[in-house]
């Protein structure tokens, strides 16, 4: 789903379509280091403590160690690091501001937050994307940027995140919808 909403959001904001696959692929691999994350944690279906929340926030630098090697490493490594990053510096790993966030780490941080609050978690359901983008409108200017919140918003609005939202809930394969 992140990598779908990334080439969508990409595209929707002028790139190129290799510039946008680019991106997918970093969108694909962005959670890569919560392989490493215990099952206790990933699964909680309470409020993680800070403890916690704390081995969460290490899965983007195993991400990085993990696909370090690869061919592809420079293509994904910005995206994996950084998509919790926000441009007020309250992110995570680094605590990066706005203009030291790659850009394919702000759009894949965007659709994350959208797949994030579309999706079902062990503690709450899935929000409808009505809901989802008004919660996202909120975060513009501090954790995100104002533009990709509005384009995505807008995808949103022209129904265009239905199908990657509504074919790809868990048990149903990810496939892009003709």
């Amino acid at each position: 789903r992140v990598s779908q909403f990334s080439k969508l959001l990409a595209i929707k904001m002028g790139l190129t379509e290799k510039e946008a696959v680019e991106i997918s692929l970093g969108g694909y691999l962005h959670d890569l280091g919560k392989v490493a994350i215990p099952d206790g944690i990933l699964l909680k279906q309470g409020k993680l403590s800070e403890a916690e929340y704390s081995v969460i926030k290490t899965h983007p630098l195993i991400g990085k160690k993990l696909i370090n090697a690869h061919p592809l490493s420079e293509m994904v490594c910005k995206p994996i690091v950084e998509h919790h990053e926000r441009l007020d510096g309250k992110g995570y790993p680094h605590g990066l501001h706005e203009d030291e966030i790659s850009f394919s780490a702000k759009i894949v941080g965007v659709v994350d937050m959208l797949d994030a609050l579309t999706s079902a978690r062990p503690y709450r359901r899935e929000m409808d994307l009505d809901k989802a983008m008004q919660i996202m409108e909120t975060a513009a200017g501090t954790r995100f940027n104002d533009k990709m919140i509005g384009h995505i918003c807008e995808l949103g609005r022209d129904g265009d995140l239905s199908h990657i939202i509504g074919h790809s809930a868990e048990e149903i394969p990810l496939v892009i919808c003709p």
